[in-house]
Order: structure tokens, then C-alpha cells, then sequence
């Protein structure tokens, strides 16, 4: 997840960088000139990151995939006297839940290359929020102190959607880069 966030992150970056370098570049103001030689570089920097990211083989995609779907499943799964107790604001249990879901769907359709195909990126949504039914609904099961809560599946899909969102945005830029 910390690189689903990571690239989020760089992406928004790369907006705002984008768009003070090019201000700073027309601008006849000489107090901008240092953000030009600042932004120019770092603009640069996440270019070349996206096409690596990009440039990754199949089998290290999927084993990637693979690795964070295991993740999800096994902190899902926990017993409740196991997962940590941690109510930073009302509602974090759900955040929590929308972005591991986040995360899932962004790998998946990296690991797919849902740009490709966009009926892919529907089926892995929907495979990514009926996994988390699954989970849900184990969790029910186990009686291990976990229980099934609606607004966790609703987190879940949410967390899907938004993520398979973000996802097409970075792969549109990352093709106009070409």
C-alpha cells in the first residue's frame, strides 16, 4: 500500500510541479526564477519513475499483486484481540478499509494493464470489492471477534472505485508522456 500512496502521492506532486515550474517559467517576476531550477528537476525525477513503475515484467507485477492481496486477506482475518486498537478520529476503521482496497485495485490494474482494456478495470473492481464480501462475510464465520458491518463493504467498493479511478488518471498521463 505505502507504494499505491507513494505513486498517489507523486502524482499529485507532479501536478503541482508542473504547474509552478510553468508559471515560474512565463512569469517576468525574477522572485519565481529559483522555482523554475527547483521544479524543472523534480519534474524530471517523477517522469522517469512512472515509466520505471511502468516498465516492471509481468511476473513481478503479479507476484506484487499477489503478495498485497495475501496481506489484505491475512489482516482481515485476524483475530480481534490481535489488530491493534488504534481510533485516531471517528470512522478510521473505514479510511483503513478503503485503502487497503485502494491499494488492491491499483496493483491489480497495474498488474493487468486495465489501460489496455477499460472492461478490465470493472471486472477488477468487482472482483476487488466481492473479495472484500468474502472477507466480510469470513469474518462473520470465524467468530474470532470480528463481525460482518455493511459500512466496511461499502469502504471496501469505495476504496475500489476511487483506486481504479486514480489509476487511469496516472496511466492517461504516463501514455500523453509516452
Amino acid at each position: 500500500m505505502g507504494f499505491v500512496l507513494t505513486l498517489s502521492f507523486l502524482h499529485f506532486s507532479e501536478i503541482l510541479i508542473l504547474y509552478l515550474y510553468n508559471f515560474s517559467s512565463t512569469c517576468k517576476c525574477p522572485l519565481l526564477y529559483p522555482f523554475y531550477f527547483i521544479l524543472y528537476p523534480l519534474s524530471l525525477l517523477y517522469s522517469f519513475m512512472i515509466k520505471f513503475l511502468f516498465s516492471f515484467p509481468q511476473w513481478l507485477r503479479v507476484l506484487f499483486s499477489l503478495l498485497y492481496l495475501s496481506i489484505v486477506a491475512f489482516l482481515s482475518l485476524l483475530p480481534s484481540d490481535e489488530v491493534p486498537q488504534i481510533e485516531l478520529f471517528a470512522g478510521f476503521d473505514k479510511v483503513v478499509h478503503g485503502s487497503m482496497y485502494f491499494g488492491l485495485t491499483v496493483l491489480a490494474c497495474w498488474t493487468f494493464h486495465a489501460e489496455e482494456k477499460r472492461i478490465r478495470i470493472f471486472y477488477i473492481v468487482l472482483f476487488s470489492a466481492t473479495f472484500g464480501l468474502m472477507m466480510e462475510f469470513s469474518q462473520l464465520e470465524m467468530h474470532a471477534g470480528r463481525a460482518f458491518e455493511w459500512t466496511d463493504e461499502l469502504s471496501n467498493a469505495v476504496g475500489a472505485m476511487l483506486g481504479a479511478g486514480v489509476y487511469v488518471w496516472i496511466a492517461g498521463i504516463y501514455r500523453k508522456k509516452g
